[in-house]
């Protein structure tokens, strides 16, 4: 905490309040408010500045005084909040100030030990005699939201000495005494305010707006939960977790969590909103219902595409999706058969199922097309539904394993049904979406961006190829015959080079080949402004190392070093 030097030229004026700071060591000395405008905040230029704490903001409040009337109001200018006797003063309003009130700059209700709070105290007569005289506006009513109803007249100015333990001292002596409060009460409320919420309380709390969660939603993949009015507002700044930073993939109701809330506050009605309190954050609820649907994860080898992409379904564009078609007959069922004997009124535009395919037309296929016509589906047969051109085909996984002849038709991590070593997939522009992942095709673009999203070492790594005449499938070998000596590791032991994947599941293994392959690149052969370059703390877990300007500063083929645990 700083505090600007005084001037030594002319006497300072008259101070009209004063602050003190609660849990001061003996000695501390008080901030005397002089100035009619007193700023507050992690700015070095404020009045009372906190430089080292981060919970502050940098303009946080300000204090000012009526010279007329002798009024003090304080206004919020933070980012996080100010709070006043655990009521929280609404963004760019003002609040009266009177002799007693707590004002908190940093309020953690299950972390108290980083809780800034300050006691007001009122030196000028004039605004004692207008405190007694002027009818302040009722609290409940003012610029205020309410953090806890029951703990509004808890906290008393009392001088808290901490102890080892964290627990308060209860003969601490009073800073400023009311004469409406014997020393009964007084020690009522330090004992409330020392009272720690329990456990469930602690669970059940939001931590952006610390209070029990309303409307409870869990962000995925890292689960995180909170109130849906104060997510729709981070929402609008980022689209990482609030606590764990993570990217969200999907935010989805948490309908236990809420439950237990009801079950809680049925308990504990004095925990509960204020009516206007819930009103206000059903006002704030952005969250739409098609945020909460679940999302499918497309598995194509697009050349422009990757394992990334996603499709979204939702109430709306579920009709017109590429998922809602209308019934297809599975190509080998004899109902087809008797379709596609009959000649056809019309012909049959091209491309469409159950067109003749002229030779060139037909999708690209390692296993031989007269070795799977000769099967007739049984009446009533299972079928499975390819998850790259959703067409049925029939479902001889089973059949497989007594029999290897039968075409593979599901990937071997994923588990997911693909036609295209079947019979060849009807997808346009379909290169491939199941094969052995020696033979599998991941199409030219498949080394942009390949090491962590990182474009910069990617394209060092494809610099390199390129100087020594070698493309991402001569890579691809030199890795897999790594991996069968042991030299290269994958996170999923059971891929080998024979091993049938699907496109999605085969960036991802090339994708951990490619790192250690690049790992594995003489400094010697890498030019000098690659090679001198520091490494990162964080190392290939760096999520800043897709910006450019930080890629080409630190190494990021390196572990992380720093926060490792």
């Amino acid at each position: 905490m700083e505090r600007p030097e005084e001037g030594k030229q002319s006497p300072p004026p008259q101070p009209w309040g004063r602050l003190l700071r609660l849990g001061a060591e003996e000695g501390e000395p008080h901030v005397l408010l002089r100035k009619r405008e007193w700023t507050i905040g992690r700015r070095r230029g404020c009045d009372l500045s906190f430089p080292s704490n981060k919970l502050v903001s940098g303009d946080h409040c300000r204090i000012v005084v009526d010279e007329k009337s002798g009024q003090v109001t304080l206004e919020d200018t933070s980012t996080s909040g100010t709070v006043i006797n655990k009521l929280k003063v609404v963004k760019k309003q003002t609040c009266p100030l009177q002799t007693g009130d707590v004002i908190y700059l940093v309020y953690r209700k299950n972390e108290p030990e980083h809780n800034v709070a300050y006691l007001y105290e009122s030196l000028s007569e004039k605004q004692g005699m207008t405190q007694e005289s002027f009818a302040l506006p009722d609290r409940k009513t003012a610029s205020f939201s309410s953090l806890e109803p029951q703990d509004q007249e808890d906290l008393e100015p009392v001088k808290k000495k901490m102890r080892g333990d964290g627990d308060l001292d209860l003969n601490g002596q009073l800073l400023v005494a009311q004469p409406r409060r014997n020393a009964q009460t007084v020690h009522e409320d330090v004992r409330a305010a020392a009272g720690k919420p329990d456990k469930m309380e602690e669970t059940l709390t939001c931590i952006i707006c610390q209070d029990l969660l309303h409307d409870c939603v869990s962000l995925q993949p890292c689960m995180h939960t909170f109130c849906a009015a104060c997510y729709s507002g981070w929402m609008e700044r980022s689209s990482l977790c609030p606590t764990c930073r993570c990217p969200v993939e999907r935010i989805c109701k948490n309908h236990i969590l809420n439950n237990l809330v009801e079950a809680y506050l049925i308990q504990h009605p004095d925990k509960s909103r204020s009516e206007e309190d819930v009103q206000s954050m059903d006002a704030r609820n952005k969250i739409t219902q098609d945020m909460l649907q679940p999302k499918v994860r497309r598995s194509f080898s697009d050349e422009e595409g990757s394992s990334e992409d996603l499709l979204e379904l939702s109430d709306v564009d579920s009709e017109s999706s590429d998922i809602s078609q209308p019934y297809v007959v599975c190509r080998q069922c004899p109902e087809y058969r008797r379709q596609a004997a009959q000649p056809p009124h019309c012909p049959a535009p091209e491309g469409e199922p159950g067109a003749p395919q002229a030779l060139g037309d037909a999708p690209s296929t390692s296993v031989s097309l007269t070795t799977v016509q000769d099967y007739v589906c049984p009446l009533q047969g299972s079928h499975a539904l390819c998850t790259c051109c959703f067409q049925p085909m029939p479902d001889r996984r089973a059949e497989r394993e007594q029999d290897p002849r039968v075409a593979p038709q599901q990937c071997a991590v994923c588990l997911q049904p693909f036609c295209h070593l079947y019979w060849g997939c009807t997808r346009t522009g379909c290169y491939g979406c199941l094969a052995p992942f020696c033979e599998l095709n991941l199409g030219d673009k498949c080394l942009d961006g390949v090491l962590n999203n990182n474009s910069y070492e990617s394209d060092i790594l494809k610099n390199y190829l390129a100087t020594r005449g070698l493309t991402w499938k001569n890579m691809l070998t030199e890795s897999l015959v790594a991996l069968q000596r042991g030299v290269f590791l994958l996170s999923d032991y059971r891929v080998t080079g024979d091993t049938v994947l699907c496109y999605c599941c085969g960036l991802r293994s090339f994708r951990e080949l490619t790192y250690q392959y690049r790992q594995n690149i003489p400094a010697s052969e890498l030019p000098v402004a690659v090679t001198s370059r520091p490494d990162c703390y964080w190392g290939r877990n760096c999520r800043t190392q897709v910006k450019a300007h930080h890629a080409m500063k630190f190494n990021h083929i390196c572990e992380q070093t720093r926060f490792k645990n």
